[in-house]
């Protein structure tokens, strides 16, 4: 133990006791510095005036003239509530003041002995080495706290900031929509064909702004909002998903087939919005008399493994990989949309903790699957 140094605060009103304890802390050759007082007042006032010491240990005998060795403690539950580490001494041992010793925060409690006291200058040690961990830990648990409040703040942060640039954004499209329509319902007789096939352009062009400003919050939003995971039944879910796509369903003329699904552990809001996409999809990207759409499912015991298949166009094998990518649009004129869909249901499987990937051929449909931790 040579190198060793500090200052131990030895609560001890038995000078027996206390020859002891110094004589084995002299013998192991280590460079401690024993400070001893007599009572519990002695000991809580050395305490507050010695709060910047380096390193200090705390040995208290149970049975003090004021009190106990414990009252130190303040009423603590845990070393890491009493602040710093403390033995706890005893002439007369026993399982239940031991308990109480280490309920108290207590770090170890020793009865009195020869050849135990001989031994404390080990006991301070490993207890002190104890302490060391219980600091590191403290210090990470505190730089946890103080990351996941920044978090917090970075995510109202960034919640009034998409919400501010969404308004911002969408404040002229709206004025250039509105003089838009002005234009083409006032001056549509002073307006060759051109010009009102320019209108129409700007109309689509700031339709097609708006549902990109909307699908850029979407995205944003995954991961910030709506996070509770809750039992779903993708049953019901389905239910509303088709009745919510019921126009375009009946638009289509097309068919969406629910196999039998499970109660899963997820994100009700998210799972509603994957299937939306992928289902929408299947329809619109679809040249069938009778578009159609399956879901079905497998359990693997640890994952659930969905597909959403379809009888549509199909894609091709080169563009399998870049679908996935935000605005990636494949058929810019022939079909609507912003190409941020596929990008919203990517960012939503991951961040439930799975992964999504499409099987597809030209002419032949295609099949988005995608999987889910199974938490049961």
């Amino acid at each position: 133990m040579e190198g060793v140094f500090g200052t131990i605060l030895l609560i001890e009103d038995e000078e027996s006791h206390v020859e002891l304890i110094r004589r084995a802390f002299e013998d192991t050759g280590s460079n401690w510095e024993i400070h001893r007082v007599v009572t519990v007042r002695e000991a809580l006032k050395w305490l507050g005036e010695n709060k910047s010491k380096q390193i200090f240990l705390v040995i208290a005998d149970y049975l003090l003239p004021d009190g106990t060795g414990l009252d130190i403690a303040n009423g603590a539950k845990s070393p890491e509530e009493v602040g710093f580490p403390l033995i706890i001494l005893t002439s007369h041992g026993s399982e239940q003041l031991a308990v109480r010793s280490l309920k108290s925060g207590a770090m170890d409690y020793v009865v009195k002995s020869a050849e135990s006291l001989q031994e404390l200058p080990w006991t301070a040690e490993r207890v002190l080495r104890e302490w060391g961990h219980i600091t590191e830990r403290r210090k990470i648990e505190k730089e946890l706290e103080r990351y996941v409040k920044e978090l917090e703040q970075v995510n109202r942060d960034l919640k009034e900031f998409t919400s501010t640039v969404s308004h911002d954004l969408k404040a002229p499209l709206r004025t250039i929509q509105a003089f838009s329509t002005l234009l083409m319902e006032d001056y549509a007789d002073s307006l060759d064909e051109t010009g009102r096939g320019y209108l129409n352009k700007i109309r689509e062009a700031v339709e097609r702004m708006s549902m990109q400003i909307e699908d850029l919050l979407k995205l944003s939003r995954v991961g910030r909002k709506y996070t509770e995971l809750e039992m779903v039944d993708l049953n019901e879910l389905l239910e509303e998903v088709k009745t919510d796509l019921s126009a375009r369903i009946a638009e289509r003329k097309g068919e969406v087939v629910v196999g039998e699904l499970p109660t899963v552990t997820t994100q009700r809001v998210w799972m509603k919005e994957l299937f939306m996409n992928l289902i929408d999809n299947g329809l619109k990207f679809n040249k069938s008399a009778k578009p159609k759409v399956e879901i079905s499912y497998e359990n693997s015991g640890k994952n659930y493994l969905f597909r959403v298949r379809d009888n549509g166009i199909g894609i091709e094998e080169r563009y399998l990989d870049r679908i996935f990518n935000l605005f990636e649009r494949l058929h810019t004129h022939e079909y609507d949309g912003t190409g941020a869909g596929l990008t919203i249901c990517k960012k939503i499987v991951e961040e439930l903790g799975g992964v999504i990937w499409v099987e597809s051929k030209p002419g032949k449909g295609s099949t988005f699957c995608f999987t889910l931790p199974n938490y049961r």
